[in-house]
């Protein structure tokens, strides 16, 4: 019988862990592994999406951070299931996986962090940090996540292991472009955009505001239109921000889309304006696309878009520095272009999805070999 293996996330709502976690379960081999994914809240969107993969999703139902009645369904749960590993995502996911292991020492668990360790609490420092005992394997997703968990919470080094995002490549390439008044474009305007969850400071849109006003003072006229997807706490603060500055005509908030590939192929230029940031997997998916990148110099960003080469790399917090680099990718197209193949040809040789998803089970495999 194929050992199992249970994947634990908050919940599934549209993200890059999410789609990351999507992608893993979908796509681990099933000769090797019996793959389940479990959530501790209610089902997101891409729980339909799961399970049209044909992929086994369970919800606990929590309705909340505090409701510690997740743990004993969880509990439950594991003891009906028996999974030989458990890989958790995010905090909250991590802490339980290792609380619950207490119960049963023959599971194996995997944490997972994909992002820098700056906003947390103390509280949730210290949580992290007693319980990180209990997990066998530490997974970062990218060099600068590994050097913050280790610095900011702990954890041996033979426990941790980086190993990046992945997109399948292929999914990006050659796809026709969505007609621009599909989502209210001008016809005439270039188009520079963003994937991301709408989270301020974090993912710093208001930098991107300004630097399209300072474009268009630079140009005396209108440079261009920036098409915003995704959704989040901050959109109605950007909506409002967009108005006081004067460019909510040319700001068009998509909300969340699942056609990210049909989308990408309109945009003149990707920026991801992020004052810290795990890895950036949008990034990822817009070089797959093509796109011309610009982007800061935060975490795990710089691992993979090489300035100038691959892409624009900016402080952060530096209206000025991306107005720069924006105009720059749009009064060059032809150099854009060439960037763009190039980071194109980069996540094919370095970034594929079965590449990563290997690598997952290589460290399932690890784990077995212990017990």
């Amino acid at each position: 019988m194929s050992p199992k293996v249970m994947l634990l996330a908050v919940g599934l709502g549209v993200g890059g862990t999410e789609t990351h976690v999507l992608e893993l379960a979908s796509r681990i081999d099933r000769n090797k592994f019996d793959v389940m994914v479990c959530l501790l809240k209610t089902e997101g969107c891409l729980a339909k999406e799961l399970r049209q993969r044909g992929v086994r999703v369970v919800s606990l139902d929590g309705q909340g951070k505090l409701d510690f009645r997740v743990l004993f369904r969880l509990w439950r749960l594991l003891r009906k299931e028996r999974p030989d590993v458990v890989q958790a995502f995010l905090f909250w996911a991590n802490v339980a996986a290792r609380l619950v292991r207490q119960t049963s020492k023959k599971v194996f668990v995997v944490s997972s962090y994909h992002d820098q360790v700056i906003q947390e609490g103390w509280i949730n420092r210290l949580v992290d940090r007693v319980t990180m005992r209990w997990a066998n394997r530490l997974v970062c997703c990218s060099h600068a996540v590994r050097r913050s968990v280790k610095s900011r919470i702990g954890g041996r080094e033979a426990q941790f292991v980086v190993i990046p995002f992945g997109v399948e490549a292929g999914r990006f390439r050659g796809v026709e472009a969505l007609l621009r008044n599909e989502l209210g474009l001008h016809e005439r305007l270039p188009i520079i955009g963003t994937v991301c969850r709408l989270v301020e400071p974090k993912k710093g849109l208001r930098f991107l505001l300004e630097a399209v006003v300072q474009l268009e003072k630079e140009v005396d006229g209108h440079s261009c239109q920036v098409l915003i997807v995704g959704d989040g706490p901050a959109e109605e603060h950007l909506r409002v921000m967009a108005q006081q500055l004067g460019i909510a005509s040319r700001v068009i908030f998509a909300g969340v889309r699942r056609d990210i590939p049909q989308l990408l192929p309109l945009l003149d230029a990707f920026v991801l304006p992020s004052l810290y940031e795990g890895f950036g997997i949008a990034l990822l998916e817009a070089m797959a696309a093509g796109r011309p990148v610009v982007a800061t110099t935060v975490g795990g960003i710089p691992e993979f878009v090489t300035h100038g080469e691959t892409g624009i790399l900016v402080e952060p917090g530096d209206a000025t520095a991306l107005a720069r680099a924006i105009q720059t990718i749009l009064a060059n197209p032809e150099e854009a272009c060439r960037m763009g193949l190039r980071g194109q040809r980069h996540v094919q040789e370095n970034f594929e999805i079965a590449t990563v998803v290997r690598r997952h089970e290589e460290v399932y495999e690890a784990c077995l070999v212990e017990s």
